[in-house]
């Protein structure tokens, strides 16, 4: 590498990431504020409008493991560079007025977006000198994070003066920009990249995700017992089970389950799934409370663009928790300040539980788990690239991904399940609702807490230098801090 190629990557490649990551929050933003919206501008029922979120949400699970693994090497900016393509493609689908099949179809590229940020961790991996990984590693946590908070209101915001296609068409502007930028900014690669890809794998791995994911986003619609549900949500625990036995197997798997069980790799996998359970029944909680009104059992009646609005000082602390990461991982393990978000969001989901009947509460709870959030998303990368071989980066964070994925799916459903057991007839939620959910995230995010310190203890390492990993055997005991 000359040094010319050097300084521009020191100036270029990383503010360009950076951009081309908030694509995956605004896409995200695209889902939860709209969906009444695009009931009302596509005349279809609520019901089915809610398939813009389910089909994006199914898609970028299915998807990140597969574009993980082609993304590596000399194919990593072709892969990404067709990610924000087919993301613009789908943005510009919504945007435009024809119905809501094509709107559909776009909500579907579009969750391609989720497939970008295994893609700019892998690239800060292997084009950033050595002493900037970690630095980058947090920073990609924190600028996805950040686009996810900010693109809430922002989204609301645009939608209310624009309406639904307008909030498609900003969002089309920005993948657009970022597609630039990573034409302009993003190097090829000169790495070897694996021959092949294990498509028997993409398939069995995507068959069960999509099947387990489908059930629980559709078990409130579908009835928790109904034929469908508990036929996708056994199919797809067999299916997983399968594409287990398949990855051992596999000369070149799609995900190499033993560099997944690594000290490390498997807290971060382990935690990933029960954080984002933790995560996702706080923030459910947070944003039917601040929206219902007493009719429908308890809650305080605000507006949607309030609820959006509350996501921003999640956003906010989410990035001082990263720094705060950051700053106290020179002196602990990452596995224990991932243990110390978790428990953050316990005390969130606990706060929550206790004080409720006020904004101003909510909110409290709200920042304490955007603190959670930011310390324990941007210690869970840099936790799994240490133990991980730099061609494998983009496939182990992928399943971490799509593990996060289904704890969100799960967290979400979960909220929304102990709401109804506790709610009086005919009504959607009641006090007592609000404060079994709070305990439940409470007890699941101590749990993930717990899980993060006893698995932890495998292994521990000094964070201070990043090991560029280059066999799949692991570190040599010199390379060791």
């Amino acid at each position: 590498m000359t040094t010319g190629q050097e300084a521009r990557e020191d100036r270029w490649v990383l503010p360009g990431i950076l951009l081309v990551t908030t694509v995956t929050g605004v896409v995200g933003s695209l889902g939860t504020p709209l969906v009444t919206g695009i009931a009302q501008t596509e005349g279809v029922s609520l019901v089915t409008a809610q398939w813009a979120i389910t089909a994006t949400l199914v898609t970028a699970a299915v998807v990140c493991p597969v574009v993980g693994r082609i993304g590596a090497g000399r194919r990593r900016r072709p892969a990404l560079l067709g990610c924000l393509v087919l993301v613009v493609v789908g943005t510009e689908l919504g945007a435009l007025p024809l119905g809501f099949g094509p709107l559909l179809v776009g909500r579907v590229l579009q969750g391609l977006a989720f497939a970008i940020v295994p893609l700019a961790f892998s690239i800060a991996r292997s084009e950033l000198p050595e002493e900037k990984v970690r630095g980058a590693v947090a920073a990609i946590s924190v600028a996805n994070v950040t686009a996810a908070g900010l693109g809430f209101p922002v989204t609301a915001f645009v939608a209310t003066v624009a309406g639904t296609k307008g909030a498609f068409g900003w969002a089309c502007a920005l993948a657009v920009a970022a597609l630039v930028v990573a034409l302009l900014v993003v190097p090829d690669s000169d790495e070897d990249a694996p021959r092949g890809v294990d498509w028997f794998g993409a398939v069995l791995l995507s068959s069960a995700t999509a099947a387990v994911l489908l059930a629980v986003t559709q078990a409130k619609a579908w009835g928790a017992t109904s034929p469908p549900t508990l036929g996708l949500l056994g199919g797809g625990v067999l299916a997983y089970g399968a594409c287990g036995w398949w990855l051992l197997r596999a000369e070149r798997p799609l995900v190499d389950l033993r560099v997944a069980v690594r000290p490390g790799v498997l807290v971060a996998n382990v935690c990933g799934l029960l954080a984002a359970l933790g995560m996702f029944v706080l923030l459910s909680l947070s944003m039917i409370l601040v929206q219902t009104t007493e009719e429908h059992g308890y809650g305080l009646g605000r507006s949607v663009a309030v609820a959006g609005l509350m996501l921003t000082p999640y956003a906010v602390t989410s990035v001082l928790g990263s720094r705060i990461a950051l700053w106290l991982g020179r002196f602990v393990p990452p596995d224990v300040v991932l243990a110390c978000g978790c428990l953050l969001f316990a005390v969130a989901n606990l706060a929550l539980a206790l004080g409720h009947d006020a904004l101003w509460k909510v909110t409290l709870a709200v920042v304490i788990g955007g603190f959670g959030s930011g310390m324990t998303f941007n210690s869970m990368p840099w936790l799994m690239v240490r133990f991980v071989p730099p061609a494998e980066t983009g496939s182990a964070l992928s399943l971490n991904l799509v593990l996060r994925f289904l704890g969100m799916s799960t967290g979400s459903a979960l909220a929304l399940a102990v709401l109804a057991a506790f709610a009086a007839s005919g009504r959607q939620t009641s006090e007592s609702g609000f404060v079994a959910g709070g305990l439940a995230g409470a007890a699941l995010s101590l749990l993930a807490a717990v899980t993060c310190l006893v698995l932890g203890r495998t292994r521990r390492t000094e964070p201070e230098t990043p090991e560029r990993i280059e066999t799949p055997t692991g570190p040599s005991a010199e390379e060791r801090v």
